[in-house]
């Protein structure tokens, strides 16, 4: 006799919202790092520390910085909005897998039965 394998005890409504949530977290990541992005790019642009050889030094890096950050932030709510859609898929998935399972042993069930 052979032990049974590993099993998924699926949650699947709290997983569901699990995801909405986690693609609401990554829409709100997006927004805001539209607003504060744009004022990020804007501090930059007004070159506050001056245009003195120190000045365009300091403007090097943060122009540098602030792109590297901006992209950062971009593909983490791009991401995170991503995972919550391969959460949903997944949850689909088990329980198709589920759904068929089922069908498989109902249709044994009968034919052991006649």
């Amino acid at each position: 006799m052979t032990a049974p394998g590993p099993q998924i005890d699926l949650d699947a409504p709290a997983a569901r919202d699990a995801a909405r949530r986690l693609h609401a977290a990554g829409d709100a990541m997006a927004r805001e790092r539209g607003l504060s992005g744009a004022r990020i790019e804007q501090g930059g642009a007004r070159r506050p520390w001056g245009g003195d050889e120190l000045g365009r030094a300091f403007a090097k890096e943060y122009e540098d910085g602030a792109a590297l950050l901006l992209r950062l932030w971009g593909d983490a709510a791009h991401r995170t909005a991503g995972l919550a859609v391969d959460v949903a898929t997944a949850v689909d998935r088990v329980q198709g897998v589920d759904q068929q399972s089922e069908a498989r042993l109902r249709s044994a069930e009968r034919t052991v039965s006649l």
